[in-house]
């Protein structure tokens, strides 16, 4: 040791140490900014250590938690930060962004109220207050706030993205596109953007916009999954099955368990008509992801194709979609009805659907309301149409109210039902798109019935009545359903095919060869259907058959049904396919054919009618399940029953060997007869005395507390 030397270590002077911690947050921020999150949070911490409540770490390290998932201790950590600056409108408006991760979007509006009260200039503070205020469904408010936001920083394009998003959920379409444009134009990599004007395009059912949006989202390729699900979905739409399959195949070679395009990829299966395999990737979607509402739905529309599915499997799927969604909110948002329990009033039945358009579901419902006594019956009509058309504003037109519901949550449309004073409230879509079954969910309405747009069960214990028939629903398989089962004389029946459209001529006297025709959906024409059907042009060397659905646009599914009937034996010479048209068009077909084939395991309901309004009958396979029988169902409501096969030899028999005599008398007089046994008027008659003692009933029972506490359990 050299003299002089001491061993000790120098100590730090006060200053030394006083700038230590200032050293320490200027190397954590170079850390947190260069993205290095957990290296920063150790830094903070290091800061926090020696200086516990310098305002700027705690500051950057509560947003540093933020940023690495941990929301709820980055929200904890920045109300210290403004215990010790209470007056930081930035820290204010984080903790705006925090609150609404968490979902707290009352508390970020508070915050955010006090970051602009401290600095009216503060552009974020706008731009996270316009996204609690959308999440709150003001979205007027919302607009407002985006806009104060541009008008402080005119180039951001997020905002402008969340003003379209607010727009759109207002209904503005227009506007929300010139927002996505406008955020576009500032940023050209934004794939959110291109997403949600895809979307938009989408409910405008500008389908090839949709598609290009989507696709330039997926080019960009900072999202790949998202992207790629929402231009399969859109696909689907399209009817392009293969490039539909082709996208959900190579999301999951990214995401292998993504359930969201194992659903779609079972979608594209079902509409190719393989109902198995469908099932399959539906079934393993709901491993992955149990409460997955897309998935249960599908997986119900699968089961309804399948042959191997018996009633109390389809019920029990069903069933599901209580257990997994309907009960938690029903725990959470049902009151007791607050009616007056009036037997013999006049009574407010509502109907809900998305259906009030031209569509094929709306031809059974509306003769139905257009028919209704409004005497003893107010009708309030609650429409999900998104782009209404000509028959959209028929039903405007006959409804003693009408109630725009696109834009209304399901606690709000819930909360209109009430104050409709609505007594009967009326499903007309069970599982099908565009329902509202979270809504009927909340029990809004003292009698709730689902029936006509997709009349096979919903799986809801709050679903009071099912209106069916005897023979589409036999009394030793109602235990299955979570309703009571109200007997019609049909599970349904349509508005009368116009007598114009109609000839009495028989094809076959003018073409000397028998024409057999299915104006199904595609996808309802299982395999087995397809061999019993080859078997029956077998059997008449000289027949046609022709096939007309929307899905026959699709290059995919025609090559899949001709290749089908090919391997049979069935040339593909016989066969004649058509694509979409309006709807004269498409029943004018029927002209064209002597003898419809109804599809099985799932017949035809709303076409089997329109067939037989035109004079065509219909041969249909009794089955096991609703979705088999409601072909057979309406061919007896229609006196028809020597047209009901029990098994596939008497189909074979029955469409294999007509007697041309017979389809000429039906040709003839089928219209009429079906108009005395189930016109509109006559049937509306039966709907509103079921309507009156369902009411009876209720009026005569009193509040269920027992039932009550059990739905509450889940039960």
């Amino acid at each position: 040791m050299q003299p002089g030397r001491s061993k000790a270590i120098p100590s730090r002077n006060a200053s030394d140490k006083a700038y230590e911690p200032a050293v320490l947050l200027m190397r954590a921020r170079v850390l947190h900014q260069q993205g290095q999150l957990d290296e920063a949070r150790s830094a903070y911490k290091k800061v926090l250590k020696k200086a516990p409540d310098n305002f700027m770490a705690l500051h950057f390290y509560a947003l540093a938690e933020y940023q690495s998932g941990n929301a709820e201790l980055g929200i904890k950590t920045l109300k210290r930060a403004l215990l010790a600056d209470p007056k930081s409108a930035q820290a204010q408006s984080d903790m705006g962004s925090m609150l609404i991760a968490v979902g707290r979007f009352a508390d970020s509006l508070a915050s955010c109220d006090k970051a602009i009260a401290i600095d009216p200039t503060l552009m974020l503070a706008y731009a996270n207050r316009g996204l609690a205020l959308s999440a709150l469904a003001r979205y007027e408010d919302a607009i407002a706030s985006f806009d104060k936001a541009i008008e402080l920083m005119p180039d951001r394009a997020d905002t402008w993205n969340d003003r379209g998003n607010a727009l759109h959920k207002l209904g503005r379409y227009t506007e929300a596109l010139e927002s996505y444009d406008k955020a576009i134009e500032i940023d050209p990599l934004s794939d959110v953007a291109f997403m949600n004007r895809a979307g938009t395009y989408k409910d405008l059912k500008q389908l090839d916009k949709a598609l290009a949006s989507y696709d330039r989202a997926l080019s960009i390729g900072k999202r790949p999954v998202q992207a790629g699900l929402a231009r399969a979905e859109t696909l689907l739409f399209m009817r392009n099955v293969k490039d539909a399959m082709a996208t959900c195949t190579a999301v999951l070679k990214v995401e292998p368990n993504s359930a969201i395009a194992l659903t779609l990829l079972g979608n594209c299966m079902a509409s190719l008509g393989d109902a198995e395999t469908a099932i399959a990737l539906h079934s393993r979607a709901l491993e992955l992801m149990p409460n997955y509402e897309a998935a249960i739905s599908s997986k119900i529309f699968s089961m309804d194709f399948c042959a191997g599915s018996d009633v109390e499997a389809q019920q029990a799927v069903r069933s599901s979609w209580w257990t997994q969604i309907g009960a938690p909110i029903y725990r959470a948002c049902a009151t007791p009805p607050t009616n007056d329990r009036d037997p013999d009033r006049r009574l407010v039945v509502g109907y809900v659907s998305a259906d009030f358009r031209a569509h094929s579901a709306a031809f059974s419902f509306r003769p139905v309301i257009e028919h209704h006594d409004h005497n003893q019956f107010e009708v309030v009509l609650y429409s999900g149409v998104v782009v209404p058309d000509d028959s959209t504003r028929a039903f405007e037109a006959i409804a003693d109210k009408w109630r725009d519901a696109t834009l209304m949550s399901d606690q709000g449309l819930a909360d209109q039902i009430k104050e409709d004073k609505v007594d009967i409230l009326v499903d007309l879509s069970g599982h099908s798109n565009g329902n509202r079954l979270r809504v009927f969910a909340r029990k809004p309405a003292p009698v709730q019935v689902t029936a006509w747009g997709h009349a096979t069960g919903t799986g809801l214990p709050v679903m009071d009545y099912l209106l069916g028939d005897p023979v589409a629903i036999p009394v030793e398989d109602r235990h299955f359903y979570a309703e009571a089962v109200y007997d019609l004389p049909s599970i349904v029946i349509i508005e009368p095919v116009p007598q114009q459209w109609r000839s009495l001529e028989l094809p076959f006297d003018r073409n000397g060869y028998l024409t057999y025709g299915s104006l199904n959906r595609i996808s309802k024409i299982s395999d087995a259907a397809i061999e019993v059907w080859s078997q029956v042009l077998a059997a008449s060397p000289t027949s046609r058959l022709i096939l007309k659905d929307h899905q026959i646009d699709d290059p995919a599914v025609r090559q899949t049904l001709l290749e089908k009937f090919g391997a049979r034996g069935i040339a593909a010479g016989r066969i004649t396919l058509l694509g979409s048209s309006s709807r004269q068009d498409h029943l004018e077909t029927l002209k064209q054919i002597d003898l419809c084939l109804d599809p099985f395991p799932q017949a035809g309901g709303v076409s089997t009618w329109e067939a037989l309004h035109m004079g065509v009958p219909v041969v249909s396979r009794l089955g096991h399940t609703v979705p088999s029988r409601v072909g057979c169902a309406v061919l007896a409501a229609a006196g028809l029953p020597d047209f009901i096969a029990p098994n596939d030899a008497r189909y074979i028999e029955i469409a294999s060997k007509p007697e041309l005599e017979r389809l000429r008398s039906i040709r003839r007089g089928l219209r009429d007869f079906i108009l005395q046994r189930c016109g509109p008027a006559a049937y509306t008659r039966a709907v509103e005395d079921a309507y009156r003692t369902m009411w009876k009933r209720w009026c005569a029972a009193p509040f269920d507390e027992a039932k009550d506490r059990a739905l509450r359990r889940g039960r």
